[in-house]
């Protein structure tokens, strides 16, 4: 009797220890417990550009302020065609816009001219040229045309100058022992006229992206230029902002 209750009792024991230490190689502390953890998803914004930045946006003012530069060439018209050439001329300026359609524009202008053959005959010159500068305040008005093209109608007006520059062919007496002669010399001559102007003109527009304008413009010019009313009109081309 006793030798079987020992029997059972080893046997329960064995039991229970293979339970244990099944469960504890199963569960062992041992071994890496594996912990979920969260990943926070962070969505990355999408940009939008604006629609000025787009190259079929509308070629309007976008920005709060303006820049322009641009040349080509310089006609001349009316009595103006009887003293000077088609010349050249170069542009910069910027300015402030009130709204995408309306602002202002400070501009530089500056424009060289040949002289007629009446001019130089006149002068008693061989050679001549003349050169325009002004600083005119000009406001703009902007519309939409179709797409990235636009236009625009600018005008104003402003402090003009006009210079002459004359080759004139003189007379120079050389003295001598004997009295002195005359020989042929050259005379450089030297005309400002500082006066006031006004300007008209229109231009068209294509908006190349992010607020990028390649415009073309043609502009009148009117100068209270003493001797003859200077009549010009600077075909130009560049870029606007």
């Amino acid at each position: 009797m006793e030798r079987n209750r020992s029997i059972r009792c080893s046997t329960l024991f064995l039991g229970v220890f293979a339970l244990t230490v099944t469960f504890m190689s199963k569960y062992s502390w041992a071994q890496d417990v594996y912990y979920p953890y969260y990943v926070p998803y962070y969505p990355v914004p999408v940009y939008h550009a604006p629609a000025y930045a787009a190259p079929n946006a509308a070629a309007l003012g976008p920005w709060k302020w303006n820049l322009d530069i641009g040349g080509g060439p310089a006609p001349v018209v009316g009595g103006t065609q009887n003293q000077l050439n088609t010349g050249w001329n170069f542009v910069i300026g910027g300015g402030y816009n009130f709204t995408p359609r309306t602002g202002f524009v400070l501009e530089f202008m500056n424009a060289g001219f040949g002289l007629s053959g009446r001019a130089l005959q006149q002068n008693n010159a061989f050679y001549g040229d003349a050169n325009v500068w002004s600083v005119t305040l000009n406001p703009i008005w902007r519309f939409r045309i179709s797409g990235p093209i636009g236009g625009y109608i600018i005008g104003g007006g402003g402090f003009y100058q006009r210079e002459t520059n004359l080759d004139e062919s003189v007379q120079i007496f050389v003295p001598a022992p004997r009295g002195g002669f005359y020989a042929p010399g050259t005379q450089y001559v030297h005309q400002y006229d500082d006066t006031g102007g006004v300007n008209i003109g229109a231009g068209l527009t294509c908006n190349l992206g992010w607020g990028t304008k390649l415009f073309v413009e043609a502009r009148y010019h009117y100068l209270f230029t003493s001797g003859y009313a200077t009549q010009i009109i600077p075909v130009t081309i560049g870029l606007r902002w």
